[in-house]
């Protein structure tokens, strides 16, 4: 059975820690699950790790993309549709898909499992009990919360030391505007500036450096100041729901539930860091306990 892994299109940059946690993982876990933020590089990351451990599996890789789901009502056809399955038979599509994977050897990649948490946690416990020879390696803003389950969390970039968040804007600038030159005092002190304000987050800073292929580096660095929607990657080869770093936040608020999102609302007053005390204090009220902002 072929692998149907993703194919990269820009290069890739940093992760050189996770990648290492995650080839350890998928030895010693057989559901393993990338969580974090949206536009931290789950994605990425697991396209890499699944590539780097395909030998390990006779039967190769299997990539379901579940972000185009708009419910759980294609979850089972879109995987069996990964693995190669096309069963007309009078069994249910589960029992089929169980079946079908129960003398494989292979690794599956759930890619974007955060709005179908609860369908995704049953079928993958269908998928493990049915078939011992198959991994699962999950991308998902929070785990599925399995028995066995391996949680790999991933974070930004880093802007400081290794500095991948630099590396990664400074590549893609190059490619948005080849003669554009970063090391120049002026240029540098910009770039290192949208760095740190983009936290690192690789999706942002994707978005930014291919601003610079129509704006000034200074302009890009003043507008991140202020505005979302400056970093609009309309026309890129992205999913819709990462063209632009507000629509991926979005992404995220939509999946919460009305306590959490009136919860993000009153978190919006901190304009940096802060602990669960200073949450506590500050959102504390109405249907909002202490206890609940603490949870």
């Amino acid at each position: 059975m072929a692998s149907n892994i993703p194919q990269e299109s820009t290069s890739f940059v940093g992760r050189r820690a996770e990648l290492r946690q995650l080839s350890s993982e998928l030895t010693q876990h057989r559901l393993i699950t990338l969580t974090g933020p949206g536009g931290v590089g789950k994605t990425r990351i697991a396209v890499r790790a699944a590539r780097a451990a395909a030998a390990r599996f006779p039967d190769g890789v299997r990539w379901a993309p579940l972000w185009p789901l708009q419910g759980d009502q294609l979850l089972v056809a879109t995987v069996c549709d990964a693995v190669g399955l096309a069963d007309h038979s009078a069994r249910t599509p589960v029992a089929a898909l169980c079946e079908w994977l129960a003398d494989k050897d292979l690794l599956l990649v759930l890619d974007s499992c955060e709005h179908l948490v609860a369908a995704c946690r049953d079928l993958v416990g269908d998928l493990l009990t049915a078939a011992p020879g198959v991994t699962v390696l999950v991308t998902s803003r929070q785990p599925l919360d399995l028995v066995g389950e391996g949680i790999t969390e991933i974070g930004p970039l880093p802007c400081t030391g290794d500095n991948d968040a630099l590396a990664l804007f400074t590549e893609r600038a190059g490619a948005a505007a080849p003669e554009l030159r970063l090391t120049d005092p002026l240029n540098a002190e910009a770039a290192a500036l949208i760095c740190r304000r983009l936290e690192g987050i690789p999706l942002a800073l994707e978005l930014a450096g291919a601003q610079l292929a129509h704006r000034p580096l200074a302009q890009v660095a003043e507008r991140l100041g202020s505005r979302l929607d400056a970093l609009d990657g309309t026309g890129m080869p992205w999913t819709p729901r990462h063209r632009t770093l507000r629509t991926a936040i979005g992404w995220s608020h939509e999946l919460c539930a009305p306590l959490e999102r009136l919860l993000w609302a009153r978190l919006s007053v901190f304009r940096g860091t802060f602990d669960v005390g200073s949450a506590a204090a500050v959102c504390a009220d109405g249907p909002l306990t202490p206890d609940v902002v603490r949870t």
